[in-house]
């Protein structure tokens, strides 16, 4: 490659100089902005993995701060006993001054409510009159904070408090007619002696922890990331916060999907994200939504700290949809190029346009140099008139010609010896031409017996097809089979609700459960579709075993009778290539005679040799008359010598001249490729060169061990005008009519 571009024009070198440089700081710059892409994709990477680590933090704060109120507040009622409007007023301060907590209660610690506040956080009343004719012994939180099963931490100073995770508050709802998305944190109530006289509980609503995240979104707004979603999972890898404005419209509000809150788990979604946080990671990845598809960048993080309880296990995500944040480093990507593209395109172009006006201009003086060149050459070619008298010296040659028929002669009688062996070579080779004709009918029997083998192997798929197509069958069975399975799934869902409903009717009904004996009945008769389903399932799982050994055995009976069809095939296979194999051995029998035959033409050529040898010694005259004409065309080359020198210098000035500028369209003859420019000069210089070699070589081809070899005697003698034999003198030229010039 390096060869061409330096036997190149000049245009091209100083075209190919300048792309060079371009490719290079081309290649440097794209490499350079590619680096900076990539750190800008990094950026985007650590500013969500800074965010999810600041909502951690910013739960945790949270978190403290509720932790630490529910214990403050039970100090108030440290001598509590029974409800006045004191303590109700004072609840409603609490609820006013943090406008989080929905309701506070007080109850004794056999769940009968002491007091709750009667008024909302923005100061106006509810109906919380209804609370006091419930019992809370049977609720979660209270049950809990009796068995003092706390969420507790003391190396970080968190101790004494129960802490439910969120949920959707019925009492809550009872009071305020609206599903309310709540936590709740209970904690003991100490007389003055540290008695516990009665327990606590706040029930904020889950704004503590959403209005963290809205603060967030307004920041990613401002960066026209409308994609921006948060993900906030409990220690079981379940939804409990799911904020996704650009799935609401873009509106700042949070939706509590009842389908999505403690329903769907990312971690059995097989959310990447979600897997990586339960085996300990943080950081961030790209991967797909796994409820919208969407390719997002994530950000995961647990929130773990000095203020929150690590045992509470929740986990972080912070998504923003990939094509929304590289949208912009996207556009930059194809400004970069285009621009790259127009200025490398502008940049060649120069560099086309400057090498070919360069390269023409001193084409032109390079040619008029050749053009000078040629006339000075066609004065030198006329000293080359003297070689014409070689034709007269060629005449000569004849006389030695004559002499090289008897040798002629010699070696028509050693190949007519050749043809014989020849003939009989010709036979054997008859011979062996019926014995591969009769190998290649064996070999189309073995061609058969392998067509057969191939038969039966397609017999053998057929079969394997049908087995397949009744394994289609299995299938479907198997398909029956899963959808009585979700019928049974299906009762049992709705048997576990019915029990639910169940236990709240009677829950609310008190010791009148009237409404238990229906729901128990209800219960009943799902049960029994229960276990009519079972039955079903077991009946179909027989005929699926059944049908599944029928196909098995007919399977295997057909493969054992296409097997021993293959065998037989394959045994009459092998007894044809036997065959073959014999008729291949006597081929190679004839084979070793046809060598003895190639052996008696060889020592035939050794004969014919000779007879070569006696051409060599006729051919001597022919020497002396070569002798002559290189004399007469060495006098003619030192008539031009002059001009030839002159000439050649010239022309390799031109030549050189245009090989910078043409590189290889200047052939090494000195004539332009393009142009067609001759160099006389040379081409004669060349001319003289190699008559002198020729006749050099000629002369001594003709000597045998150093001397010259004498002539043969020809056959047929010139006889003068009586018949006579006439012997011609040695320096005599024969006429045009010698008889000699006949035998030729």
């Amino acid at each position: 490659m390096f060869y061409k571009i330096m036997n190149s024009s000049l245009k091209v070198k100083i075209f190919i100089l300048n792309i060079s440089g371009i490719i290079i700081l081309g290649i440097t710059f794209v490499i350079l902005s590619f680096m900076n892409f990539n750190s800008q994709e990094e950026l985007i990477k650590n500013k969500l993995f800074l965010t999810s680590d600041n909502l951690s933090d910013s739960i945790q704060d949270q978190f403290y701060e509720r932790y630490g109120d529910v214990k403050t507040f039970s100090l108030h009622f440290k001598n509590f006993t029974t409800n006045s409007r004191e303590y109700v007023n004072y609840l409603n301060q609490i609820v006013k001054f943090y406008g989080i907590y929905s309701i506070i209660t007080v109850c004794d610690l056999n769940g009968r409510l002491l007091s709750v506040n009667d008024e909302s956080p923005d100061g106006k009343k509810i109906n919380s009159e209804i609370l006091y004719k419930d019992n809370f012994s049977k609720t979660n939180w209270f049950q809990e904070t009796i068995q003092k099963k706390f969420l507790e931490d003391t190396k970080k100073d968190f101790t004494g408090v129960n802490f439910q995770d969120a949920y959707f508050d019925d009492y809550i709802e009872k009071v305020y007619k609206e599903k309310t998305y709540s936590t709740t944190f209970s904690t003991f109530i100490y007389n003055s002696k540290g008695d516990p006289i009665g327990i606590i509980s706040t029930h904020p609503n889950f704004s503590w922890v959403e209005a963290v995240v809205t603060r967030v979104y307004d920041n990613y707004l401002k960066s026209n990331y409308k994609s921006f979603q948060v993900t906030l999972l409990n220690k079981s890898g379940d939804v409990i916060l799911d904020y996704n404005p650009s799935q609401n419209n873009d509106k700042k509000e949070i939706q509590h999907d009842e389908k999505i809150l403690n329903s769907y788990n990312l971690l059995k979604a097989g959310q990447p994200a979600a897997e990586k946080l339960f085996q300990g990671e943080e950081g961030t990845l790209e991967s797909k939504n796994s409820r919208t598809g969407n390719n997002q960048i994530q950000a995961f993080k647990k929130v773990i700290g000095p203020k929150i309880v690590d045992e509470l296990g929740w986990k972080v995500l912070v998504r923003v949809n990939a094509s929304e944040v590289y949208s912009t480093i996207i556009n930059s990507k194809i400004t970069f190029f285009i621009s790259f593209i127009l200025i490398f395109s502008l940049i060649v172009f120069m560099s086309l346009f400057f090498s070919k006006n360069l390269g023409e201009k001193l084409k032109m003086v390079a040619r008029n140099l050749a053009v000078g060149n040629q006339k000075l050459n066609k004065t030198s070619s006329g000293a080359s008139v003297d070689s014409q008298q070689l034709s007269a010296s060629a005449i000569e040659q004849a006389a030695a010609l004559q002499e090289t028929v008897t040798a002629v002669n010699q070696i028509n009688a050693m190949m007519n010896k050749t043809s014989e062996m020849a003939s009989i070579s010709r036979k054997k080779s008859d011979e062996n031409k019926s014995k591969v004709t009769k190998g290649k009918n064996i070999v189309r029997n073995m061609v058969e017996s392998i067509s057969n083998i191939k038969s039966s192997n397609t017999n053998i798929m057929d079969q394997v097809i049908e087995g397949n197509k009744r394994i289609s069958e299995i299938v479907k069975v198997i398909a029956e089979i899963e959808s009585k399975t979700k019928v049974i799934n299906e009762i049992v869902f709705q048997t576990k609700l019915l029990s639910f409903n169940a236990s709240v009717e009677a829950a609310r009904a008190g010791e009148h459960g009237r409404g238990f004996s229906v729901v128990a009945e209800e219960v009943g008769n799902l049960a029994q579709m229960s276990g009519n389903a079972s039955k079903e399932i077991s009946s179909m799982l027989e005929n699926s075993i059944h049908k599944v050994t029928n196909i098995i055995d007919d399977t295997k009976v057909n493969i054992e009778k296409i097997l021993n069809i293959s065998k037989d095939a394959m045994k009459s296979g092998e007894d044809i290539s036997k065959e073959c194999a014999l008729i291949f051995e006597e081929i190679f029998d004839n084979t070793e005679e046809v060598n003895n035959l190639v052996y008696e033409i060889a020592n035939s050529a050794q004969e014919q040799a000779k007879g070569v040898n006696e051409i060599t010694h006729a051919m001597h005259e022919l020497d002396s008359v070569t002798h002559q004409n290189s004399n007469i065309a060495q006098k003619s080359a030192q008539t031009a010598e002059e001009l030839l020198n002159q000439s050649y210098e010239i022309e390799q000035m031109a030549s050189h001249l245009l090989k910078i500028i043409d590189g290889d369209n200047i052939s090494s003859t000195g004539i332009d490729k393009d142009k067609g420019t001759p160099n006389s000069g040379h081409n004669l210089r060349q001319f003289q060169n190699l008559n002198t070699q020729n006749y050099e070589a000629k002369s001594d081809k003709f000597k045998v061990d150093g001397k010259k070899a004498t002539s043969i005697k020809p056959q047929n003698t010139p006889q003068d005008v009586n018949g006579k034999v006439k012997t011609p003198q040695p320096d005599e030229v024969p006429s045009y009519n010698d008889p000699r010039f006949e035998e030729l």
